[in-house]
């Protein structure tokens, strides 16, 4: 399991976690290619789409061209599993992921998702509303590995550290700004998981 920091700044990439998110989306400047390279710790290239919550506004052929050049430093790109073929060829590893910012879709939809990825890590981020929800992630979260899956919102903030429990190999995090409804800080999530693992 690795802690992993939604980053929207060179400063926030500081925080001490497994993994920095740069979610150049959410950036006020791109860094260059040489600041990004110079973090130490494991990398995650993200580039969010509006419709998916993030700020991008650009053409999807200058959000590919983006990624693709931070991709060259970075471990990990994440792609939304609705991206057309071009996204998943990149010259490192691919989250694929999925979010639902009105519900949690039918385990039979997630599956369907899962079993037809083209990344090499699934991440599944829905927002809850009752405990049935929590049922279909922790069912997720059983019968498929290298799956990342949790559900939004304040009130189902627990499922992230469940999601680790349940074999998880990251849990998304923040460092003092939340990125995403019911989002943990960094060291605090840390300090469950260690009381909990």
């Amino acid at each position: 399991m690795k802690i992993v920091v939604s980053a929207r700044s060179l400063q926030e990439a500081k925080a001490d976690c497994d993994v920095v998110e740069l979610r150049l989306d959410l950036f006020d400047r791109l860094p260059a290619i040489s600041e990004v390279e110079a973090i130490s710790k494991e990398k995650i290239v993200t580039v969010r789409r509006k419709d998916e919550g993030g700020l991008f506004e650009g053409s999807e052929e200058e959000r590919l061209e983006l990624m693709r050049k931070y991709a060259t430093v970075a471990n990990y790109v994440d792609v939304e599993c609705d991206a057309h073929d071009d996204f998943f060829d990149m010259p490192c590893k691919i989250i694929e992921s999925y979010h639902n910012f009105s519900e949690t879709p039918p385990f039979e939809t997630l599956r369907d998702m899962i079993e037809g990825r083209r990344g090499d890590i699934f991440k599944i981020a829905t927002l809850g509303r009752d405990k049935r929800d929590v049922l279909t992630i922790v069912r997720i979260l059983c019968e498929y590995d290298n799956v990342v899956a949790f559900l939004m919102g304040e009130k189902f903030a627990y499922t992230r550290i469940l999601a680790v429990m349940l074999g998880s190999p990251f849990i998304y995090c923040h460092a003092g700004n939340a990125v995403a409804p019911g989002q943990l800080e960094a060291g605090k999530a840390r300090k469950i998981l260690e009381m909990l693992l």
